[in-house]
């Protein structure tokens, strides 16, 4: 960078020159003002996200002859689009002099000669030696006058300039400190938002602004910066690019002052995968016993630096201008972004800090809702579908990286809207989600948002969030139809917030509105937000029924038979490794579940035909029959079911029974369906007149052995050991 202050020094030794000079002098021709773009700092950017900030555009100026002490500086109208749309926000309207022509205003920002603020954060960073010592703000949209910014002219000044003055050799045009300019001028101006009118894209004018030739011995430097672009139809042709897809920006300029810009097509950002997908890990766990797994959803970053806190806080660490350590919000003590040259690697742009007033929307604080400043850190939205009635899903409040990335942490915003706007990160408490979903009920839906508090830009990181799962066994989790299939529920996952505005385009021009302390992104749209790039749903939760079916081949009462049944479904879930002591070689596998008798009646004339008992199971007149580990149910045709079972039922448990109803003058056979896994039976026919002479047979175990390769029309396996 060159020494502005070295001006000083030429223009006295000119002056030397001149005392000794003949009368007659050659006159000579200045070089046209150009200036060079500097393509030295293109960003990586997320090819999901809405509002990425590109890199800054930087113009290294020489040339020309300074603007004489006392002159107005000619002005220059700057224009910068990309080839995508610019999503830089918009901040406003202001009015066009003393007309009721109204232009909108952008967050975009283009500063000359690094002006350097009166509050710097981090405070030991030290400004570049000639620099201006203060950010002096000026409109450049066609409109800004000194003494009402918004309004009217100040008397003697031409309406619709943003004017400074010349100091006669460039030293001080910007920063002041010569006779001709005692104090800083206009340095920082704030651009307005324009449209293409061949491509409907959203662009950035800067209009009057005040550019000084250098001269051809020293440099004036322009950046541009604040300009964000939406990066989603780049993402399309990435593909397996391992260097990204080049973002390219066009700066063109007309107006008074005569400058050439060479090279005025230059990469400002590369757009990359930001989320690595693939994040989430589903669980499958019986019904029948409690939970004991849970799924897993990894956010993992495509590269270095794609999650980003809000803004840079008071903790945040560096060594030489140079971001060293992790990044931290959890104080949310944000400090000003407001140093022109420095990577704050934040979702947050550049936060000029200017006098109140002096830019529409600037703020000395970077408060929310001002130049620059974003929303939310990164934030990560799970939508689950379908999750199951019975089952509750408990997300924890916070999240680490664990010991690959230590340093990057996720709280979880538990008043979030669905899009992923609103609410506040809090570590307090985790946010449970209550399934509702039922085989008979229509889809369900709910969602958590998590947002980055901290994290290291120099490392590739990742963090797993493990929800976890319970259910009561008294309120089992809901099957498939019939209670006989699995039920799925489901995951989306992807950046957050989510558009909601058709991007690229300029939108409605007023301050970013709140409702109820929640970003309304219908109008204006969040910073950052992204496009949901999700690869659809992807199983989380499997339940799958815990199953034994039996059948009872042949089953009789009276009907002129002279014939009694009676038959046992035993729960045999109950084995050694249920004792007080357990047992080595078994694993528990203690299951409580119901146990539904179908009657299908084969005789012409038996009172049953098929008769599904208790039934309804499960509703409040007629309780499903409930079976623990280790017990077992009775079931005399003319006498009714009992249980044999020395356990306690389960806590909020009405025992259901059946009655004699449709045993009385059955003929036929009896399955057995239970919601547990183990279970075996028997029956024994008897002569009513004498009970004491009968036949037992064992109940056929219709479930496939698991030692065989295909199920039976049961669709469960089960342990066949005599059938």
């Amino acid at each position: 960078m060159a020494d502005f202050r070295k001006w000083l020094v030429a223009f006295a030794v000119v002056a030397i020159l001149l005392a000794f000079a003949p009368t007659a002098l050659a006159v000579t021709t200045a070089p046209p003002l150009s200036c060079n773009t500097d393509a030295s700092t293109p960003k990586s950017v997320r090819g999901e996200g809405v509002t990425e900030l590109n890199g800054d555009i930087v113009l290294t100026c020489t040339g020309g002859s300074p603007t004489q002490a006392g002159q107005i500086v000619l002005l220059s109208n700057i224009h910068v689009q990309l080839q995508v749309p610019i999503t830089s926000r918009t901040l406003g309207t202001v009015a066009v002099g003393n007309s009721t022509s109204t232009q909108m205003t952008s967050e975009a920002v283009l500063m000359i000669d690094e002006p350097f603020p009166q509050n710097p954060f981090p405070g030991f960073v030290t400004p570049i030696q000639g620099s201006p010592l203060k950010q002096v703000g000026c409109i450049a949209a066609g409109g800004q006058v000194a003494s009402n910014l918004f309004m009217v002219a100040a008397a003697g000044q031409t309406v619709g300039t943003c004017e400074i003055f010349g100091d006669g050799f460039g030293a001080t045009t910007y920063a002041g400190g010569s006779a001709a300019v005692p104090a800083p001028q206009y340095n920082t101006f704030q651009g307005i938002a324009t449209t293409n009118l061949t491509t409907g894209y959203a662009t950035v004018d800067f209009l009057g602004v005040p550019i000084d030739p250098p001269g051809s011995a020293n440099e004036r430097i322009i950046r541009i910066t604040n300009i964000r672009g939406d990066m989603t139809n780049a993402l399309a042709t990435l593909g397996s690019n391992p260097s990204g897809v080049p973002i390219y920006a066009t700066i063109s300029v007309s107006g008074q002052q005569s400058l050439t810009v060479t090279d005025s097509t230059l990469v400002t950002a590369y757009v990359f995968q930001g989320l690595v997908p693939g994040a989430v890990k589903s669980v499958s766990l019986p019904q029948c016993l409690l939970p004991s797994g849970s799924p897993s959803i990894t956010f993992a970053e495509g590269f270095a630096s794609s999650f980003k806190t809000a803004q840079i806080v008071d903790t945040d660490a560096y060594t030489g201008g140079v971001l060293t350590a992790l990044k931290n919000d959890e104080d949310f003590n944000f400090q000003p972004q407001n140093i022109p040259f420095l990577n704050y690697y934040t979702e947050t742009g550049f936060t000029p800090t200017l006098s109140a007033g002096s830019l529409m929307l600037a703020s000395t604080k970077a408060a929310p809702n001002t130049i620059g400043v974003a929303d939310t850190g990164t934030r990560f939205l799970i939508t689950v579908s379908n999750l199951q009635n019975g089952v509750t899903l408990t997300f924890p409040a916070a999240v680490s990286g664990g010991s690959n990335s230590p340093n990057l942490e996720l709280w979880i915003v538990p008043n979030a809207n669905a899009d992923g706007t609103g609410g506040t990160p809090s570590p307090s408490s985790g946010v449970a989600l209550a399934g509702s979903w039922t085989a008979t009920g229509a889809a369900t839906s709910a969602f958590v948002v998590y947002e980055v508090v901290a994290d290291d830009p120099n490392q590739i990181e990742q963090a797993t969030i493990t929800p976890t799962v319970a259910w009561k066994l008294s309120n089992p989790p809901a099957l498939g139809l019939g209670n006989a299939s699995s039920s799925t529920a489901g995951a989306t996952v992807s950046f957050a917030p989510l558009e909601a505005d058709a991007s690229g385009f300029v939108p409605p021009g007023s301050p970013l509105p709140t409702n109820n302390g929640k970003v309304n992104t219908a109008k204006i749209g969040s910073l950052p937000r992204f496009k949901s790039t999700a690869p659809g749903l992807s199983n989380l939760l499997i339940i799958y029924p815990c199953s034994c079916n039996l059948l009872f081949p042949w089953v009789v009462q009276g009907q002129g038979t002279q014939f009694e049944t009676g038959l046992v479904v035993a729960n045999t879930s109950a084995d050694p490794a249920s004792s007080s002591t357990g047992y080595a070689n078994w694993t528990p596998t203690d299951q409580t579940g119901a146990t539904t008798l179908w009657f299908f009646g084969t005789r012409t004339g038996s009172t049953a035909q098929i008769v599904r008992e208790p039934h309804p199971a499960g509703t409040a007149a007629d309780p499903p029959i409930i079976v623990p580990a280790g017990c077992a149910l009775e079931y005399i045709l003319s006498y009714g079911s009992a249980l044999n079972c020395a356990a306690p039922l389960l806590a909020g448990i009405t025992e259901g029974s059946i009655s004699t109803a449709p045993g009385t003058g059955f003929v036929g056979y009896i399955i057995a369906t239970s919601t547990f896994q183990y279970c075996h039976g028997v029956a024994y026919v008897n002569d009513i007149n004498d009970p004491y002479h009968g036949a037992y047979y064992e109940a056929i175990e219709m479930d496939t052995p698991f030692f065989l390769n295909s199920l039976t029309r049961t669709g469960q396996w089960g342990e066949m050991q005599g059938h």
